[in-house]
């Protein structure tokens, strides 16, 4: 698994993919900054005239529902059609999804046609069972909790679903990995699951596996927290550390949690 990370990483920052985000205002930077420190150029709009032009020069759309308002959610289901139009990779991040409807239906319109969803447990749970309600943006149940409902997503749509937490979980429905990295102090920086996701997002222009593009990016944004909660246990520290170790890809490092 190190290897095939570490030629991923070699592979973004000799390719410099360009992914154009639509996400939260309160993560913007997090984002743009994870991607930057592993190769990728980050654009970020949610102009509907713009976002044609975007489209066709991207490797990858990212979709973050954090921030709802109504040109956001014109421009989200315009990015998808064009996504699927230009046939480029649609990642979504469902936030908030289980703490009201109108975050539910604007994610169950949007993951049918994306190759890869990445949530915590009650976000995804939230894509089937209309009755789970979430904590704002925090999950309220377990990984192993959203285990099942995940594999059904992913069969029934065709894609990838990442249930990230304690535990992450991957599935396509037919095939199944967890993985334990990480630390805890990821939880108390804002931002972290929508770098996750785009990390993954990005790792999807080099790898054309869906599962295994999430997969390794999964692995590599988890074991960059372990190796950062090693040198730092505050989380503004954190924040940067953080960072600094997805920049460096420190492989021989990670060689020691696995």
């Amino acid at each position: 698994m190190l290897e095939d990370i570490k030629n991923a990483i070699e592979k973004i920052k000799e390719n410099k993919p360009l992914i154009l985000i639509l996400t939260n205002y309160v993560t913007m930077d997090f984002i743009a900054n994870s991607l930057l420190a592993i190769g990728a150029a980050p654009i970020m709009s949610e102009y509907e005239s713009d976002l044609e032009d975007l489209v066709k020069i991207s490797n990858a759309i990212y979709i973050n529902i954090g921030s709802l308002h109504k040109n956001f959610i014109n421009s989200a289901k315009l990015a998808t059609k064009l996504a699927k139009k230009y046939n480029k990779p649609l990642i979504l991040d469902p936030v908030g999804s289980g703490a009201t409807s109108l975050r539910n239906e604007l994610s169950k319109e949007i993951i049918v046609k994306a190759d890869i969803v990445r949530g915590n447990a009650s976000e995804i749970i939230s894509l089937i069972d209309d009755g789970v309600r979430a904590r704002g943006v925090e999950s309220l149940h377990s990984t192993h909790q959203a285990k099942e409902i995940a594999q059904i997503i992913a069969k029934v749509n065709n894609n990838v679903v990442t249930v990230s937490g304690e535990v992450d979980f991957i599935t396509n429905g037919d095939k199944d990995i967890e993985l334990r990295f990480g630390s805890s102090l990821m939880p108390l920086i804002t931002g972290m699951g929508c770098s996750l996701t785009a990390i993954i997002a990005t790792f999807k222009t080099i790898i054309p596996d869906s599962f295994e593009a999430s997969k390794l990016a999964t692995a590599y944004f988890g074991l960059c927290g372990q190796i950062t909660e090693s040198k730092t246990d505050k989380p503004g520290s954190f924040r940067v550390e953080f960072i600094n170790q997805l920049y460096s890809c420190d492989i021989d490092t990670m060689r020691k949690f696995i």
